[in-house]
């Protein structure tokens, strides 16, 4: 069995690009994914409809008293989907470019080593290998200082 992930940005709009990818894979794979709209639910229903086991990750929610704590959930999330995974497949939307879950998602698979495919809205196919460079600038300074500090947890 091969533990196959599939993310990507909620304004990703190519649903076509992964339904394909859901199709091509090979038959002993597990989807792991999340249940955020856009790429990830189009890849757990199509990964439904071919027949493949699904492993979705969803944040612990309960018992949140204030928003910090919820974007903590959100990323702790974030590691343990990435972690489940051999391969990562991340769909990059145009509109929003490289950002917020995804990107965080990206670093942290290239972080533990994975085989990482970086799929753009134009139908280029990225394979990220070793010591490569991600193709974004890290965060801006003027970012929030409590986003850095869940970052930094999990990239060191």
């Amino acid at each position: 069995m091969i533990y196959i992930g599939i993310i990507g940005a909620r304004k990703y709009k190519d649903r076509q690009s992964v339904i394909s990818l859901v199709h091509s894979l090979p038959s002993n794979s597990i989807i792991v994914t999340s249940s955020c709209k856009g790429v990830c639910t189009w890849a757990g229903s199509v990964a439904k409809e071919v027949g493949f086991e699904i492993k979705t990750f969803t944040p612990d929610l309960k018992g949140i008293n204030n928003r910090a704590e919820m974007v903590n959930r959100y990323y702790r999330r974030n590691r343990e989907l990435i972690e489940a995974c051999d391969i990562v497949h991340a769909f990059i939307s145009q509109e929003a470019g490289l950002t917020g879950g995804t990107k965080y998602e990206i670093q942290y698979a290239k972080r533990l080593k994975k085989e990482l495919f970086l799929h753009w809205e134009n139908s280029k196919v990225q394979r990220i290998r070793g010591q490569q460079t991600l193709p974004f600038k890290p965060r801006e300074k003027d970012q929030a200082v409590g986003w850095m500090n869940v970052f930094s947890e999990a990239l060191g």
